[in-house]
């Protein structure tokens, strides 16, 4: 799996923490390591960074409160896992409505 650009800026995160692997699984379980102790960092730190983030991402305000509330696990994994989950959701839509050809045209 490739990860957006824009989620190592937004987090600040050196791809070089990642392993140089071909296996997708294995960059996956890297990757949501480090965004895991980064989010907890911004959690301690700089909380209003962290909501930015979520907000530009698109990361569903309701159901985060939702799953901070209702679950034991800690809130940095419950982030990191609806980070992944939504870019996930992102590059399925994109990839689904990018292979239809576009019937609209705009020539004048």
């Amino acid at each position: 799996m490739e990860f957006p650009i824009y989620l190592f800026i937004s987090f600040e995160i050196d791809e070089r923490l990642l392993p140089v692997t071909s296996c997708g699984e294995d960059k996956l379980r890297a990757f949501r390591q480090v965004l895991i102790q980064r989010i907890d960092e911004l959690i301690h730190r700089d909380l209003e960074k962290l909501k930015w983030i979520l907000y530009r991402i698109d990361v569903n305000e309701k159901k985060l409160h939702e799953m901070l509330k209702n679950s034991e696990t800690d809130a940095a994994t419950i982030i990191a896992d609806m980070v992944i989950q939504r870019q996930i959701e992102k590059a399925e839509s994109r990839k689904k409505f990018g292979e239809q050809e576009n019937d609209w045209n705009f020539d004048v």
